[in-house]
């Protein structure tokens, strides 16, 4: 099997657009659908969850309201042209995510294996890595579905909560030092940290490092978001540190988030050198088989034209955030937000009880969808939202003027 899809494919005709002949002078720019009718016809999960009323705007789902750039179509496209829809081409893969994660994210790991999903890719590590009933630390807030992929290996999640100093979000180091005390053997560190979009700078991701050293904590870097910190922004990976392979530790990236794929399935797990040999063991089966388009779009996403088109989709990105931080500012409730750091999430809190159920009315009244607070770690949370600011201006506009309308 070739371990480089394009040099295999040297003889073989290739679709361009004008826009993408020279991916670094003329990087194409990411097209954002405009039209509400368009997008509440798409059958994917974003605009298919929430209120089931006609003229409804999901900002919810961590999905993408954009065209696929025409980079990644001319991929794709040239593999159904060659009849490639089987199997994975898990070399040429693990090659493009190693390279990128070297080159954009000063990552050195010790080897790479494919898996269909973040989720999948964590669950099978945690089973193979950790015995049953053990303790796993999980951040809070949090993405959710890390408390259910924990519980699914047969492990416990402990919540430790953030700490938030000002606007700034905090490792609490004490109370991660307590839990491993108290038994814990793994920690979920997120780089970025969703949905406070914090980007853990690289000595912050060092102090991680010794803190699973002094207790032999497994550490699971879900680093999936990476790829999207904010113009300007570091974005170590916690492979960026070479202390990680003195611990048990294994990251997990995909292009899903940053190029909006997450329906092709294809993600890819590394590991520290104390932990290759695990990884390399670790029957296929249990990571899952992507499919060969999977890997041929991460080849392409992670190749020169994709880097070119999601520099300039970070710089929109962050326009996007602005937005929604300037429209939360200007509601007649008061709400508090976090300006992320990475991501194009935004993490908001209503400042009082009140606020929050009028605020929570208002969104209900509207037809609006976003993910209300607690489904990122319970009560604690119960007056806080994330707001997906991945849509046109218009868009968000939009949903901002209906939301207003109905606090009046």
């Amino acid at each position: 099997m070739p371990h480089d899809l394009r040099a295999a494919r040297a003889q073989e005709p290739v679709v361009r657009s004008a826009r993408t002949a020279s991916p670094v002078d003329l990087p194409e720019r990411p097209r954002f659908i405009t039209d509400l009718d368009v997008l509440r016809a798409r059958r994917t999960l974003k605009w298919q969850i929430g209120p089931d009323t006609p003229d409804r705007i999901c900002l919810g789902v961590a999905e993408m309201d954009l065209y696929p750039p025409e980079f990644l179509r001319s991929a794709l496209v040239e593999a159904l042209g060659l009849g490639e829809t089987g199997y994975g081409l898990p070399e040429a893969q693990e090659a493009a995510c190693g390279r990128y994660l070297s080159d954009h994210h000063d990552a050195g790991v010790a080897g790479l294996r494919c898996t269909t999903d973040v989720l999948t890719g964590l669950r099978t590590l945690m089973r193979s890595g950790l015995a049953p009933g053990t303790p796993v630390i999980v951040e809070t807030p949090v993405y959710g579905d890390l408390f259910t992929v924990v519980r699914e290996a047969g492990l416990e999640p402990v919540a430790v909560p953030l700490l938030r100093t000002g606007a700034q979000w905090q490792h609490d180091w004490a109370a991660l030092a307590t839990a491993a005390r108290d038994g814990a053997r793994g920690w979920i560190v997120c780089q970025p940290h969703n949905p406070v979009g914090r980007a853990w700078t690289l000595p912050e991701m060092s102090q991680a490092i010794a803190v699973c050293r002094e207790h032999d904590l497994l550490l699971l870097a879900n680093e999936v978001h990476i790829p999207l910190g904010m113009p300007g922004r570091a974005m170590p990976s916690a492979f960026a540190d070479g202390a990680i392979h003195g611990v048990r530790a294994f990251g997990l990236t995909s292009a899903s988030k940053a190029f909006n794929v997450p329906g092709l399935k294809s993600a890819t797990v590394y590991g520290s050198e104390r932990s290759a040999a695990a990884l390399a063991d670790l029957p296929q089966s249990l990571l899952g088989r992507p499919g060969s388009l999977g890997a041929v779009a991460t080849v392409a996403c992670y190749g020169p034209e994709g880097v070119a088109w999601l520099r300039t989709l970070r710089e929109e990105l962050a326009e996007r955030v602005r937005l929604v931080l300037d429209e939360l500012a200007s509601l007649p409730v008061r709400v508090s937000a976090t300006a992320p750091e990475a991501t194009y999430l935004v993490w908001a809190e209503a400042d009082g009880e009140q606020d929050a159920r009028r605020l929570a009315a208002a969104l209900d009244a509207s037809g609006i969808h976003v993910l209300v607070g607690e489904s990122f770690g319970g009560t604690a949370f119960d007056r806080c939202f994330r707001i997906n600011a991945a849509s046109h201006p218009a868009v968000l506009r939009t949903a901002f003027a209906r939301l207003r309308a109905a606090l009046r």
